[in-house]
This record gives structure tokens, C-alpha cells and sequence, in this order.
């Protein structure tokens, strides 16, 4: 599990097209420790259970080193955009990975877009491990420096939760799987709260707030955005998921439509109650196809690494509104983008459009078929993808 340190959340919170963020998260998951931990114990478990195949996040590096080192096939599961591992395959005009950047650049973000992306793979180069690198030659591995497109290249299958139209498109390997969003099955009844469920049917117009587990927002950030929350009521309520230590530094008076919980233990019947019309969140790659799935519109806050890319891509594919500069924001720009969220129906219909496409895609079903074919598989063969016809690109209309 990734833990992440206040220097580390330092750098990942400087702003897009910074390559502190991506050069931190890439020396932690490249820990030579945590590697090795990992590696020995992967190989542990595949000698016991000696697998067909696995199924492995492509963060996990030590596992990938495993499975390679023992021969043992493997899926590769990428939990963000597709686009952050192919960087090497992008066009110069695609938005770099970590940018923020959109679908459509001007002339000067074509300029900067292209000084990131020369940054980038600089920044990269400087963080190649060599005493890793000979480790992993001993072992038998040829991707002596953990290489993600290699990690993809050497993956029988590679599978990304997202459609083709949101993640923009770009010249993805043939056994990429784009499976849309992979949803839980509904919670048990006693998982329900029936006490929040009452809340949220008293009124008639809810604004769900859900920055994830890992965001910190200072005292100042937190009365600012508490601030615009007030200024979107008394017509609109708020729910608002907040860990208790954030909850912590609020204001000692909450603004009377703002209801704080630490925990909510239904969260898609949240997503789908009909009273709730937008959703507040910091663009992490399962909230932002969550709320797509359950056709709700967003704003998006995006605080770091592929967030950014999200957030350009609520704004593109026309499902929501993003912060100008981010992570900066202040209460009047938060209330005025939730208030337009709320007052027209464009967002909304988009959402829905993609909650659709999201479901086409075969979710959690297609995603279990490809790895059960990739079991499957003559050794040496790869399950390719059937694209979509309508994987082309989607532009938000103008208006």
C-alpha cells in the first residue's frame, strides 16, 4: 500500500506540469526496500500456489518483477488514466500525462506541453535505479529498469477502466481492454443508513462532496470552501465526506445547509438518489467514473498527478467544470461554478450520455471474461482488444 509522507504530499500538490509529484510517486513505488519486500514475497506465494496467470496493479513492481522472474503470465490492471504508462507512444500534440492540459491546445499550450513533456522524460531518466537494475538482471528480469510501457508490452492483457471518448484517445497498444467502470454490487441492507437515506429524500436539491482519503486541506482552504458552500444554500443542501481530522479544522459554525459525516457506508445510493444533482471531488480516477456511472455532473478539484488530467477531461467531454488554476481556489469561484452546475441541464446530459457508454463498456463482467480468456491463453500469445466503433474523439459542445 502506498503511504503517503508530507514531503511527498508536498510534492505532489505543486501544480500541474511539475515533475516533482511523478518523480516522487516514482522513487516510492520503486523503493529498492519496499521492492524487495514485495519481490520475496510474491515469489513465496508463486511458488506455493504455483498461478496460471496473475493479475497485478502495474504500481506494484516488485509483484511484476515476480511474475517475470518465475515466467508466470500476468494481466496488468492500470488504475488511471491508460495514457500516464504510453508515454513513449503519444503524439507530441496529445496532452502529457500529469499536464492538465486539453484535449485542444492553443499555440502556446502546444509550447508548453512540449517543454513538459522533454521534462518529464528527463526527470524520469534521473530516477532510474542502478543497483535495482543489476538485481533485476541477476534475477533473470530483461526490464532492468522497471519500465512501465515495457511492463505493459510484457502484460498478456492490459486492462484500463475507462472508455475511449473520456480518456482521450491515442495509439494504445492492441491488448489494451478499456472495460469502463468496475462498480461493486449494491451493500447489504444492513450497510445501508437509513437515518442519511431520510436526509437526502427531505430535500430536493443535494450537493455530494467527496475528496477521496488522501487530500489535506489547510484551515484556510477549508474555511474558504466552507465559505462557498454557504453562498450555494439555502436552496442547496450539502453532504459532505470529510475524515475526521479535516473535520477537525473547520469553522466552529457550519453554515446551515452543510452537513459533514466522516463515513458514508452507501455511497452509490448516494450517487444515484435523485435529489442529488452535482458532485464536489478532487478527480481521482474511481470517484470521477463513479459519478459518471450514476450520471452526476462535477466539479472537479484536482489537487495532483492524474488528477489534473481528469479534471480536463470532465471539462472536455462536457460532464462538468474544473478550477481555472489549480490546486488555487477561492469561494467565489467554487460557488459560482456549483451554481451553474446546478442551474442548467447541459452537464447533466452529458454525464448520463457517458454513464452509458461507461456501462457498454462490460464493467466489472467483461473485465472477469478477459482474464479468464487470458488464462486461457498458448503461451507467448496476447488476448487482443476489439475497439469500438465509437472510440473517437468527444469534445465538449460549445455551449
Amino acid at each position: 500500500m502506498i503511504k503517503v509522507d508530507g514531503a511527498m504530499y508536498a510534492a505532489m500538490t505543486r501544480g500541474p506540469r511539475t515533475t516533482a509529484g511523478t518523480v516522487a510517486l516514482a522513487r516510492l513505488v520503486r523503493d529498492r526496500a519496499v521492492l524487495r519486500t514485495f519481490f520475496r514475497h510474491t515469489l513465496e506465494q508463486i511458488d506455493r500456489i504455483r498461478p496460471r496467470l496473475m493479475v497485478i496493479d502495474n504500481l506494484n513492481v516488485g509483484a511484476i518483477d515476480a511474475a517475470c522472474a518465475r515466467g508466470v503470465p500476468y494481466v496488468l490492471s492500470i488504475a488511471f488514466p491508460p495514457s500516464g504508462v504510453y508515454l513513449g507512444r503519444l503524439p507530441w500534440s496529445y496532452p502529457t500525462p500529469t499536464s492538465g492540459l486539453p484535449l485542444r491546445l492553443s499555440g502556446t499550450q502546444r509550447i508548453a506541453n512540449v517543454a513538459f513533456r522533454i521534462r518529464m522524460r528527463a526527470a524520469m531518466v534521473r530516477c532510474a535505479d542502478l543497483t535495482a537494475a543489476r538485481e533485476r538482471r541477476a534475477h533473470g528480469i530483461a526490464n532492468v529498469f522497471a519500465d512501465p510501457e515495457r511492463h505493459s508490452d510484457d502484460a498478456v492483457a492490459v486492462l484500463g477502466y475507462s472508455v475511449f471518448g473520456l480518456e482521450h484517445p491515442f495509439p494504445a497498444p492492441p491488448h489494451l481492454h478499456m472495460v469502463g467502470a468496475v462498480i461493486p454490487p449494491a451493500p447489504a441492507q444492513a450497510d445501508r443508513d437509513d437515518e442519511l437515506s431520510g436526509w437526502l429524500d427531505r430535500h430536493e436539491s443535494v450537493v455530494y462532496v467527496n475528496m477521496g482519503t488522501l487530500i489535506k486541506l489547510s484551515a484556510d482552504r477549508l474555511r474558504e470552501f466552507t465559505e462557498a458552500l454557504r453562498r450555494i444554500g439555502p436552496g442547496n443542501q450539502v453532504l459532505w465526506k470529510l475524515p475526521a481530522d479535516q473535520r477537525a479544522l473547520l469553522p466552529a459554525e457550519l453554515p446551515a445547509n452543510v452537513r459533514t459525516v466522516e463515513w458514508v457506508p452507501d455511497h452509490f445510493g448516494v450517487l444515484t438518489h435523485p435529489h442529488v444533482r452535482a458532485v464536489v471531488c478532487h478527480g481521482g480516477n474511481n470517484i470521477f467514473h463513479e459519478a459518471l456511472y450514476c450520471g452526476q455532473p462535477m466539479l472537479v478539484m484536482p489537487f495532483w498527478l492524474d488528477c489534473y488530467d481528469l479534471a480536463a477531461r470532465a471539462v472536455d467531454s462536457g460532464v462538468g467544470l474544473a478550477l481555472d488554476r489549480p490546486p488555487a481556489f477561492d469561494a467565489a469561484e467554487v460557488s459560482a461554478k456549483l451554481l451553474r452546475l446546478l442551474s442548467g441541464d447541459s452537464h447533466r446530459r452529458r454525464s448520463r450520455h457517458w454513464g452509458d457508454r461507461l456501462r457498454q463498456a462490460g464493467g466489472v463482467a467483461r473485465a472477469a471474461d478477459i482474464v479468464l480468456r487470458a488464462a486461457r491463453l498458448t503461451p507467448g500469445d496476447r488476448l487482443t482488444a476489439v475497439r469500438p466503433q465509437d472510440a473517437a474523439v468527444a469534445v465538449a459542445p460549445d455551449a
